[in-house]
């Protein structure tokens, strides 16, 4: 009997779904249009509002007297266009080119080195963790805006919950 060279119609069709499900994962990366880096975003900035708001709620009249030199106790993020985080002075608006610990913001470096972009506004919070965005009461809510290859939400409700939308 003569064997056939060649591959089976199964070995063909499992070869064509990996070379499919590696073309969707690795050529989005490889052209930089991850979807992940906005929800990435959202959750740090998610999680560092939320850590401003206790900080604002258990700031004590002492902690309120060192504003001037504890930036922690600002009670506020800066949101840029381009980035967020802590303002390394309560009497500024800037925000440092690299923080301390990369959980307090986003650095230059990092904000030019991504596609994301940010609804700016300055988020203020009150002793009962209630927010203002960019002077504004979040009587009715507030929403900030992640923008990258998907955009993606945040909203901080009137009696101070911080959530993803």
């Amino acid at each position: 009997m003569h064997k056939q060279q060649g591959f089976t119609l199964v070995e063909l069709v499992i070869v064509i779904i990996l070379m499919g499900i590696l073309a969707a994962t690795a050529i989005p990366k490889l052209l930089g249009q991850d979807d992940f880096e906005p929800q990435t975003y959202r959750a740090q900035l998610i999680q560092l509002l939320k850590t401003v708001q206790q900080q604002a709620m258990s700031c004590d009249d002492i902690c309120r007297k060192s504003r001037k030199t504890n930036p922690y106790a600002c009670n506020k993020v800066i949101i840029t266009t381009s980035r967020y985080g802590i303002p390394s002075n309560c009497s500024t608006a800037n925000l440092p080119d690299v923080f301390s610990a990369p959980h307090l913001g986003m650095s230059k470096l990092e904000a030019d080195n991504t596609g994301v972009q940010f609804s700016s506004g300055n988020v203020t919070f009150a002793n009962d963790g209630s927010a203002s965005v960019g002077g504004s009461n979040c009587s009715t809510g507030c929403n900030i805006a992640i923008i990258g290859s998907e955009p993606v939400n945040i909203r901080i409700e009137a009696q101070g919950y911080i959530h993803a939308l």
